[in-house]
Order: C-alpha cells, then sequence, then structure tokens
C-alpha cells in the first residue's frame, strides 16, 4: 500500500540480471557487471526483488536493490540528484515526485535516448503520468518552455479505487449518494457504515481527492488559480466529514490505510476507498482476512455532475542523470514491461498496467481487483497537481481536511484557510495569485 515502510533504511543486494532487448552496452566489453536501483522499501518493490534472479540467469549481470522507507528515499534521490551523483542506475519514484524530478532535471529521458515508444496495451495515462513537462493539465510556469520527454516507466499500476461487501449490499453503488445510502443502511454497533482514512496530512489527502475531484472541486483551476474555497470543493468535504462521518468508525480523525484495512478484513465495515496493494496484502489476504471472497472493486463513484476520477498511484523506473550505465538500464526496463516478464511479475504479486493482464480471468481470480483497476485507468484517472511544491500543498490541504474530520473546525472554515496558505506559497514560488 501507498507509503508501507519500516524505520531505517536497509541495503539488501541480491542476483539479478537484464535481458538485452537491443544490442549496444549490455552485450560484449560494455556491458557492465551491475546495476543499482534505489527502490521504497515495502509493498511496492517486493515483487520487483522476487523477479530479479531470472535476469541473472540470463545475462549474468548483477542487481543490486537498495531500499529505503518512502520519505528517506524521496530525500536520497533530491541528494542523489542535485549532486549529480551515479550511485543509481535506476530509481523507483511515486508519481507525485515526477514534477519535483522533471523540473530538476534529474534523469535521462526514455524516449529519445533510449528509443522507448507508447505500446497500446498499456493506457496513455500510464505514459503521461511518466512525461514531463505534463501532456495535460496545467503546466508549471518555469517548466512551459520545455520539450516534453518520457523519463518514468510505470512498474506498480496503483490507481485508488472504491471497495464494498458484495455479500450485503444486492447492486453497487454508482454515484456517492448511493455510498451514503448504503453506509445508512448497513450502519450498526461494531459495523461501520463506512470507513473514513483521515490522519493527517499524506492519509487525510488521498482519501477525500477522489471525492473532491468527484463533486467538481479541486485544489488548482487549469491556470493554478486555487479553487479550494470554492462551493463545489467545500460541498465534497462537507459530504465527507459531516455526512459520511455520521456512519463512519470512532476516532477516524486517526485513522489511516493499516486501520482502514483491518476494520474490513475482520468483518466490522462495509466500504471505503482502497489502493490495489491492500487489497491482496490484507483485505483479502488468505487465512488471515474475515472476508475473502465477500468484497467487489469498482471504479471510484460518481459525484453530483455525474462524474467519478480515480486517483493515480503509479510508481515508476527512471533512470538518473548522473548514472554511467544508462543503455544497461533502459534494457532492463524494456525487459520487465515485456507482456511475458510482467506477467510474471504479476505472479509474484505485481500490480500491472497491461489491460491484456489486468483482464485475464486467470489472473483476476487470485487478484479480484484487476477488472476493476483496468476500467479505472481505462477512464483517465487523475493525478495530484503537477508542482514541485506539491509536498507543502499536500500538508497544507491534508491537514484541513484532518482538522474538519476531526471537528475542529468546519469545512468551509478548514478549506479557506487552506485555500489562503497555499495561494501564499505558491505565489512566493512564482505560480500566479
Amino acid at each position: 500500500m501507498k507509503r508501507t515502510a519500516l524505520a531505517g533504511a536497509m541495503l539488501t543486494s541480491i542476483p539479478a540480471i537484464l535481458e538485452a532487448c537491443s544490442s549496444g552496452p549490455t552485450s560484449g566489453n560494455n556491458k557492465p557487471s551491475k546495476l543499482t536501483i534505489a527502490a521504497v522499501q515495502g509493498a511496492e518493490d517486493g515483487p520487483l526483488k522476487k523477479v530479479a534472479p531470472m535476469y541473472q540467469s540470463q545475462t549474468g549481470i548483477t542487481m543490486e536493490v537498495v531500499e529505503f522507507p518512502y520519505d528517506q528515499l524521496f530525500e536520497k534521490l533530491v541528494t542523489t540528484f542535485q549532486a549529480n551523483g551515479s550511485s543509481y542506475d535506476l530509481c523507483m519514484m511515486d508519481d507525485p515526485w515526477m514534477p519535483k524530478f522533471g523540473t530538476m532535471g534529474a534523469l535521462q529521458p526514455l524516449d529519445s535516448n533510449f528509443g522507448f515508444t507508447r505500446d497500446s496495451d498499456i493506457p496513455s495515462i500510464v505514459y503521461d503520468v511518466g512525461t514531463w513537462p505534463p501532456p495535460h493539465g496545467p503546466v508549471p510556469p518555469s517548466e512551459q518552455s520545455k520539450s516534453q520527454h518520457l523519463y518514468g516507466i510505470t512498474i506498480v499500476g496503483n490507481v485508488e479505487m472504491f471497495m464494498y461487501r458484495k455479500d450485503l449490499a444486492t447492486t453497487a453503488p454508482t454515484s456517492w449518494d448511493d455510498v451514503l445510502a448504503n453506509a445508512q443502511k448497513f450502519n450498526k454497533p461494531n459495523f461501520y457504515g463506512y470507513v473514513i482514512r483521515g490522519k493527517a496530512t499524506n492519509p487525510a489527502s488521498s482519501d477525500s481527492l477522489p471525492i473532491l475531484w468527484s463533486f467538481g472541486g479541486d485544489i488548482f483551476d487549469t491556470s493554478w488559480k486555487v479553487k479550494l474555497d470554492s462551493t463545489e470543493s467545500i460541498d465534497a468535504i462537507t459530504f465527507l466529514t459531516q455526512s459520511l462521518k455520521k456512519y463512519a468508525e470512532p476516532g477516524a480523525a486517526n485513522i489511516d490505510a493499516a486501520d482502514r484495512d483491518r476494520l474490513i478484513a475482520i468483518g466490522q465495515a462495509f466500504q471505503s476507498t482502497t489502493w490495489p496493494a491492500e487489497v491482496t496484502g490484507v483485505v483479502e489476504a488468505q487465512g488471515v482476512s474475515q472476508v475473502v471472497g465477500k468484497m467487489a472493486y469498482i471504479p471510484i463513484p460518481k459525484g453530483p455532475g455525474g462524474k467519478g476520477l480515480g486517483m493515480m498511484g503509479n510508481w515508476l523506473l527512471g533512470i538518473p542523470k548522473g548514472s554511467k550505465n544508462g543503455s544497461a538500464a533502459a534494457d532492463f526496463i524494456k525487459w520487465l514491461i515485456k507482456s511475458d516478464n510482467m506477467k510474471t511479475y504479476v505472479q509474484n504479486g505485481g500490480i500491472p498496467t497491461r489491460t491484456s493482464l489486468l483482464n485475464d480471468p486467470a489472473l483476476g481470480q487470485s487478484n479480484p481487483y484487476f477488472p476493476a483497476l483496468a476500467q479505472s485507468l481505462a477512464a483517465q484517472p487523475n493525478w495530484r497537481p503537477r508542482t514541485d511544491q506539491w509536498n507543502a500543498v499536500e500538508t497544507i490541504y491534508g491537514t484541513a481536511v484532518n482538522q474538519a474530520v476531526a471537528g475542529l473546525k468546519t469545512p468551509k472554515d478548514a478549506l479557506t484557510a487552506a485555500a489562503t496558505q497555499i495561494r501564499t506559497a505558491m505565489k512566493q514560488a512564482g505560480y500566479p495569485s
């Protein structure tokens, strides 16, 4: 799940290899003996490590995976990029980091340097999220004169979705009004109609953004003007923190993803949002969960305007500018996303982006969210604002939503104050006021 992490950084060296997808630096005397990946520690990089022995058997190139907890990985990469360091040949990146790394010019372009092209079996949004400057939506002022290039390839196809107890409900909720009606209908003592992931900053932000967007709200408009204090935005957060909260778990302002998953898995809650890795990792973990086979997974329900938008949380692989083994690193990425190899990756717990794999009935039996993920990707899910200021913006926004969940402020007061803070921060960063 997003931000799964242990304290401290851990270095793990494992055998791995690269298949040479093209002639050149990976053949003959130019083939490196080792490639090093900076990776996030947790569910996101587990499948990558499991398929690593396949590389060794084909090329003899050792893959060293250096793992860091989520926040430490970001800090380590920023420091490395600032120094143009060559410590890493590949790096795992959460998609909200792309604006920071793109603005820094920290990555090697995969299209112009290594011949990457789009595969029709992979939804276009998956390539878009690894492209800088962003191909749609507002472009940061400092980036508007730059040429677009592909800098990252998704290897963890996260999109935030919705889950509910299909053994209790006869029809799937198609709108947030349906979600509210079901929350009221199925709520009872020790069984909550809806679970809110309301912990401050990233958790509250991630949980609420799909609702915000589905109601027509947003943090910025297409010109970077803040619209968090708009009527649509306030209505969305009011719906979450007042209407849905009536049927939510106690202490929702302190709940994170692991807490949400536990409540669902032990049979004490009816519905909530979810990320793919939470499904097989906790919600339907064999031998542990009480709801295996009882859950349904669907794209994010629609709001009052008839729009439902899931949120991307892709993990990408990129090649740092300082790497001296760019061609070999590119061959590794090409190897990994080949259909057969990605299938093996999926069989080892990976979350794919290939439509053919997501719609594979056999793979879907052990990954019941696959059809919903395919639908979510095809529907062009939204991404968090493509700005290198996102960390600061998310902290302000996620704190405001948490305050509303906790009842410390009304939704209107919380969002109005947050909008003022974000306007100040963005103006200082050179954005329109």
